[in-house]
């Protein structure tokens, strides 16, 4: 009899999951603790397993079909030298005067080529039209960077507005039939951690040279992009940091990534 209550309170306590499908998702670098556990959890909502890997510890020969899903997530700035060969010679100099205001690190170091030589890679393949990306702050910059589409070096000398770290920011959704407007459909709360960001005014006075992209959310009165999404790929930047949010915004941008993931694996199984 005692043998039977711990294991039903056990039961009660800890209950078991079946889970229907299981994704693998690729994370460009080895992602943090928030992340896994965000994306698991919101797995377990909607009864899917998820296994995470880390891309960047498979050298450099990638093997896409491994993936339904990759997540390239936040982390540290991203050296100039990757979009300043796409913009004019103005702007060139211009970035190069704010080079003090670039937070070099090893971490970008080692991240950088290989983010943007994977993205690269990856537009450049037909057959993974379907698979879905998803970038996280500096993961949406360098989805921008490898567009060609250039970078505020710092927020605050820049614009004159605070830095966003560790706040929340006020985000409106751009109307039409976006991936954003379908998540969320009235302005919301994002945590934010940056101080670059997609250089909102380079794009719209070049908004030609990117037909397959548009802006689909802004906050602080259209200053600062906060989403970033393809039309011709299942793609999706976001500035705000879903990992570290406790479920509106997690549920939502997760929950977009894993449907997603699920929809490719099942057209790849038929």
């Amino acid at each position: 009899m005692i043998r039977f209550l711990f294991l039903l309170a056990f039961l009660l306590l800890f209950p078991t999951f079946a889970f229907s499908e299981t994704v693998t998702i690729g994370c460009a670098t080895k992602c943090d603790f928030f992340f896994k556990y965000a994306l698991k959890k919101v797995g377990k909502i909607k009864g899917v397993s998820v296994s995470m890997v880390d891309i960047s510890s498979r050298g450099t020969s990638i093997k896409w079909e491994d993936y339904d899903g990759v997540i390239f997530p936040g982390g540290a700035d991203i050296d100039p030298k990757y979009y300043l060969s796409a913009v004019e010679t103005d702007l060139q100099k211009y970035t190069l005067s704010l080079d003090h205001l670039v937070n070099y690190s090893s971490e970008g170091k080692r991240r950088d080529p290989i983010e943007f030589n994977l993205l690269k890679d990856y537009f450049s393949r037909p057959e993974l039209s379907n698979l879905p990306v998803l970038g996280v702050c500096r993961g949406m910059q360098m989805l921008a960077v490898s567009q060609g589409i250039p970078l505020y070096v710092d927020i605050k000398a820049e614009l004159a507005i605070r830095n966003r770290r560790y706040l929340y920011d006020r985000i409106i959704p751009e109307q039409g039939d976006t991936i954003i407007n379908q998540l969320f459909n009235a302005p919301f709360k994002g945590f934010e951690r940056h101080h670059q960001g997609i250089r909102v005014s380079y794009f719209n006075d070049h908004i030609e040279r990117w037909p397959h992209l548009k802006i689909t959310s802004f906050s602080n009165k259209g200053r600062i992009a906060e989403s970033l999404e393809f039309s011709n790929r299942p793609v999706l930047g976001v500035q705000f940091h879903p990992e570290n949010d406790f479920g509106y915004e997690r549920n939502r941008i997760f929950g977009w990534l894993i449907d997603s993931a699920l929809r490719r694996k099942k057209l790849l199984d038929q």
